[in-house]
C-alpha cells in the first residue's frame, strides 16, 4: 500500500490503515463505462480499489463526451474499456485494471462476476439491469446500482447480506421498460457525475461494511432543486425465486446457420444489417443495411419494438455476434448472428 497515496484516507477514523488494506484488497466490477461508471470508475481507483473490472462492448461517440469524464474529444471511435483503463492508470498506478470487452448477457453474466466482490450496474437499460440483478442473486453477489433520468438520479444497493433485489423494487422487468435510456431522453451531466460518484461511495461502505449502506433504501436526487428522498423497500422471496429460476430457462441461441438464417430471414419482417467496412461490402454481400460495427450505436432504436427481429453478418461471424449481444444488451433479444459469416454463404438477399 502506497502511504503517500492514500495519506487522507487514513486520517479517517471510518477507513485509517485497516480500511484502506480491505479496500486495496478487494475486486470491484463496473458493468457501463458510460454516464454512471465514467464517475463511479474515477472515485473507486481514487479511493485504491485493488482490483477493477469494466465490462463494457462500446466505443465512445461524441455525444457521450460530455457526460462520460474519463474520455476526451480525440478518444470518439475508441474502445471505452480499453480508453477508461488509460486514463485509469494515469491516476492510479498502484491497483490491478481487468479488461472485459464485451456485452453481457445470459451466457457470459455469471463466469464474468465470480471472481468479483462487489457489482455496480452503471449501464442504461432496463433488460441488463435485470440481468445482472438475476446473476448477482444466483452468486450471492452485493450489487451496487444507480439510474438518470434527465436532471433525476436514484441510488440504492441490492442484495446485501441477502436484503431485497431489483426485482423485490420493480417485480417485474415492464415496470421499468417505460423509462428511456440517457441516449435517447439525454441526461444532465451534473446528476450522472453525482449519481455516479454516490455509488463508488455505496461501494466503499459495502466493503468497510458500514451500518448505513443503502440495502432496502431508494435514494432519489433531484439536481436541479437539490432535493433528496429515501424510500423504503422489502424482500420479496417470490421475486427473489425468479432471479433464480431466470438461467434455467434463457434462451441460448444468438447464432444461426446459413440456412436457418436465410429461412427466418425470407418469412418475417427483419432488419438485415452489415456490420462490416465499406471496403468488404464493394466485394460481396446479401443486401440489408450498411452500418460497420463501430457505428452501430449511432442506430436510432426509439423506431423499433422490442419485438423486432435483427439478422446481422459480417465476414466470419464475430463482429456480426457482438453486434447482436450490443442489440440483445439494449433489450432485443430477437437479434441475431450469421455463424461463421459470409465467406462461404451462397444464398443471395435482395438488395435493400
Amino acid at each position: 500500500m502506497n502511504k503517500q497515496y492514500y495519506k487522507s484516507h487514513l486520517k479517517l477514523d471510518f477507513i485509517a490503515s485497516t480500511g484502506q488494506q480491505a479496500l486495496n484488497r478487494s475486486k470491484v466490477l463496473v458493468i457501463g463505462a458510460g454516464g454512471l461508471g465514467c464517475p463511479c470508475l474515477t472515485a473507486l481507483a481514487a479511493s485504491g480499489i485493488g482490483n477493477i473490472g469494466i465490462a463494457d462492448g462500446d466505443v465512445i461517440n461524441t455525444s457521450n463526451i460530455s457526460r462520460q469524464t474519463l474520455f476526451n474529444y480525440t478518444d470518439s471511435g475508441k474502445s471505452k474499456t480499453t480508453t477508461a483503463i488509460q486514463a485509469l492508470r494515469s491516476r492510479n498506478p498502484y491497483l490491478l485494471y481487468h479488461e472485459h470487452l464485451f456485452f453481457v448477457d445470459d451466457e457470459n453474466i455469471l463466469q464474468l462476476i465470480e471472481p468479483y466482490d462487489v457489482i455496480v450496474d452503471a449501464t442504461d437499460n432496463f433488460a441488463t439491469r435485470y440481468l445482472i440483478n438475476d446473476a448477482c442473486v444466483i452468486k450471492n453477489k452485493s450489487l451496487v446500482y444507480g439510474a438518470i433520468f434527465q436532471t433525476e438520479g436514484h441510488l440504492t444497493v441490492f442484495n446485501y447480506q441477502n436484503s431485497a433485489t431489483l426485482r423485490c423494487l420493480f417485480p417485474e422487468p415492464d415496470q421499468e421498460a417505460d423509462i428511456p435510456s440517457c441516449s435517447d431522453n439525454g441526461a444532465y451531466m451534473i446528476a450522472t457525475n453525482i449519481i455516479g460518484t454516490m455509488m463508488a461511495n455505496e461501494v466503499i461502505k459495502t466493503i468497510l461494511k458500514q451500518d448505513d449502506v443503502l440495502s432496502g433504501k431508494l435514494l432519489s436526487f433531484e439536481a436541479l432543486s437539490n432535493r433528496t428522498m429515501l424510500t423504503s423497500y422489502y424482500t420479496n422471496e417470490l421475486s427473489k425465486n425468479k432471479s433464480q429460476s431466470r438461467f434455467k430457462t434463457a434462451q441460448k441461441v444468438i447464432e444461426l446457420t446459413a440456412e436457418a438464417f436465410m429461412e427466418k430471414a425470407q418469412t418475417m419482417d427483419i432488419e438485415l444489417i452489415d456490420v462490416r467496412t465499406a471496403a468488404e461490402r464493394a466485394i460481396q454481400h446479401i443486401g440489408g443495411k450498411h452500418i460497420p460495427l463501430p457505428e452501430l450505436s449511432l442506430l436510432n432504436l426509439t423506431r423499433f419494438p422490442f419485438t423486432q427481429h435483427f439478422y446481422l453478418y459480417c465476414q466470419t461471424g464475430a463482429r456480426s455476434l457482438q453486434a447482436a449481444k450490443w442489440l440483445r444488451a439494449k433489450g432485443y433479444k430477437n437479434a441475431f448472428s450469421l455463424k461463421n459469416g459470409i465467406t462461404n454463404f451462397n444464398y443471395q438477399f435482395q438488395n435493400s
